[in-house]
């Protein structure tokens, strides 16, 4: 028999006994958080895949028949289905579309009621488009409403006009088209 003293003894055992029993009381309250927390992560993971779905539901309707209304072979057809396209696209974009995309959808659709001149309406729809794309896959893009529509038009002049209309500020385009915002 050991001739240390019977509370030295208690405390040799147990005191090895009660940190292994405090670290399994603490590794499965961290488990319990950590499953927590996973399970919060695949919730939110979950939700921003049904809203990016959502998004693009909502999106790429409108998209095609923006860009439809580009190419003159498909511009009746797309005229003449074009008001349940915008419908839905309006009804919806309202909840699933960013702040960025709501500001220049409502800015889109208010100058389109007032004929603007055609470089504001196409410096809009590019604005749009470009906030859309930033939307639903690029929110650093750094792309311009040049790149947007410029490619989409076969008759771009470089440094004419139009071009400019898609590079200058919106509100040095507004004035150089001496036009009124209705917003």
């Amino acid at each position: 028999m050991s001739d240390a003293p019977l509370w030295l003894q208690l405390l040799t055992i147990g005191l090895p006994a009660a940190a292994s029993i405090i670290a399994a009381i603490s590794a499965a309250r961290f488990a319990s958080r950590a499953r927590l927390a996973e399970g919060k992560a695949a919730r939110l993971l979950a939700l921003e895949e049904r809203t990016a779905q959502r998004r693009g539901e909502v999106y790429i309707p409108f998209v095609e028949a923006l860009g439809n209304m580009l190419v003159p072979s498909r511009q009746a057809e797309t005229v003449a289905t074009m008001e349940p396209v915008m419908l839905n696209f309006q009804n919806f974009v309202m909840i699933w579309g960013s702040d960025r995309v709501a500001t220049a959808f409502y800015r889109f659709r208010r100058a389109s009621t007032t004929s603007p001149p055609a470089p504001i309406i196409m410096r809009l729809a590019a604005d749009l488009l470009l906030e859309i794309r930033r939307d639903l896959a690029w929110p650093e893009s750094q792309i311009s409403a040049l790149e947007v529509m410029g490619s989409r038009i076969t008759d771009l002049e470089k440094g004419g006009d139009l071009e400019q209309s898609f590079t200058m500020p919106f509100d040095d385009l507004v004035k150089r088209e001496s036009w009124t915002p209705p917003w």
